[in-house]
């Protein structure tokens, strides 16, 4: 009996500590619209919604152009913003927590001027999208993951010049 109860408690534990656990969509639907000044709170429930549905997931930004997420999954999300600028964010659970905070929000802003210079700038953010004062400590594949996000958005316009000609 005692057994039966220990596993009960066990599963239950469990369940909690995943149901703590973010996903991407959430934190993104809290985003501060200052953040992303391009994009109010409708476009970014639009975004999930067209995303959820298979569908393209475009809408028509701030100023007047249009911005397209390009991928959405559990711990992260790309959005076109415009034919020059790409955001992409991570939800990482760093080696040490930060600020009290088991998760942090990793912003990548990746800004090309042409097909052979560009530039990303990277932010880290708790899920309630304070910024952190300080990098977090995290794993060797985590900081290779973000470096990845940052090379190839500037990989991915030189792509996008070639497949045009």
């Amino acid at each position: 009996m005692k057994r039966w109860i220990t596993a009960i408690l066990l599963v239950l534990m469990m369940g909690q500590a995943s149901a703590q656990e973010l996903k991407m969509r959430d934190v993104f639907k809290q985003m501060p619209d200052s953040l992303l000044p391009y994009l109010t709170q409708n476009n970014r429930l639009d975004f999930i919604d067209f995303m959820d549905s298979n569908m393209k997931a475009e809408v028509q930004n701030q100023l007047g152009g249009n911005s397209e997420m390009i991928a959405l999954a559990d711990d992260s999300l790309s959005i076109r913003m415009n034919p020059s600028t790409e955001t992409d964010m991570l939800l990482l659970s760093p080696v040490e927590p930060v600020d009290s905070v088991s998760q942090v929000v990793v912003v990548i802003e990746t800004f090309r001027i042409d097909s052979i210079y560009g530039e990303s700038k990277v932010n880290y953010y708790t899920p309630t999208w304070q910024l952190l004062k300080r990098e977090p400590v995290l794993s060797e594949e985590q900081k290779q993951r973000i470096q990845k996000h940052c090379l190839q958005n500037l990989f991915k316009r030189d792509e996008e010049i070639i497949n045009k000609r």
